[in-house]
């Protein structure tokens, strides 16, 4: 199977070797993250905040997960609608934060949970919402987090049948997701050879692998940053992590940092 990556490049099987998208530098950026729920996908959110934040690059944060609001636990000020919300005013809400990005010239980093449907309706609403945001010199990225699950591939099935064109897309393979003893080639061949998948990566979205994190469970039970948990930071426990789980932690944010590289650009 060859797979052709925006930049007009070929491989032979799904690797490592990051691809590279277009070069998006220098625009600011409204970047949607979106997936299927228990794929990975707020470890990513997390991730890109932390990276961005810690440049000191102004961000909007915006979590409209209702099943999940671990982004706005571990990251301050991120904002969330009030409890209860019903769709309408959710698109609402989602569309007040659009508009504030825009006029106040900041990239934006949206959590839409599993069963969100705020972006789809959004889509349908302003079938030229892209071109806007481009208009304006920002860039619309897509994240979509997948594990090996067909299914997970619904989000982004869904938005293409709305002939939703973000300015970039990336699939996110999240190696976690895989079954014990597997290579990333085998866990994830029908997912790279499934239509959704062949159609997004022959539109120019780029396939990224995301490395596991294996001392995920420590940082969790801690409530800390990543970056905090490399530094050797308590958090609500009363120890840091031990050597070898700082190193894990050091060694995954250094593997992020390589396997995002071919998009770095797209990120805020």
């Amino acid at each position: 199977m060859e797979l052709v990556c925006a930049a007009g490049q070929a491989m032979s099987s799904p690797g490592p070797t990051p691809l590279t998208g277009m070069d998006l530098s220098g625009r600011h950026k409204i970047i949607f993250w979106v997936g299927r729920g228990k794929t990975g996908k707020t470890t990513g959110i997390r991730w890109l905040a932390e990276k961005t934040l810690l440049n000191g690059t102004p961000l909007l944060m915006a979590d409209l997960d209702t099943t999940n609001d671990t982004f706005s636990r571990y990251i301050d000020k991120v904002a969330r609608p009030p409890e209860a919300i019903d769709p309408a005013m959710s698109l609402k809400w989602l569309d007040r934060l659009l508009q504030h990005s825009l006029n106040q010239k900041i990239s934006a980093l949206i959590d839409l949970g599993g069963g969100d449907t705020t972006l789809r309706r959004l889509a349908v609403e302003l079938p030229d919402l892209v071109a806007l945001f481009e208009a304006q010199g920002f860039a619309v990225v897509l994240f979509h987090t997948v594990g090996p699950q067909e299914e997970d591939l619904s989000p982004l099935a869904t938005l293409q049948g709305l002939g939703f064109k973000p300015t970039a897309s990336a699939i996110i393979l999240n190696e976690a997701m895989m079954d014990i003893g597997e290579t990333r080639e085998t866990a994830f061949a029908r997912i790279l050879r499934h239509s959704v998948v062949r159609h997004a990566i022959g539109a120019g979205a780029v396939p990224v692998f995301m490395p596991k994190l294996f001392a995920a469970q420590a940082v969790e039970i801690r409530r800390l940053k990543f970056h905090d948990a490399a530094a050797g930071k308590t958090g609500r426990a009363d120890t840091p992590l031990g050597p070898f789980d700082r190193s894990r932690v050091k060694n995954w944010l250094a593997m992020m940092d390589d396997h995002f590289a071919g998009i770095r650009s797209w990120l805020p």
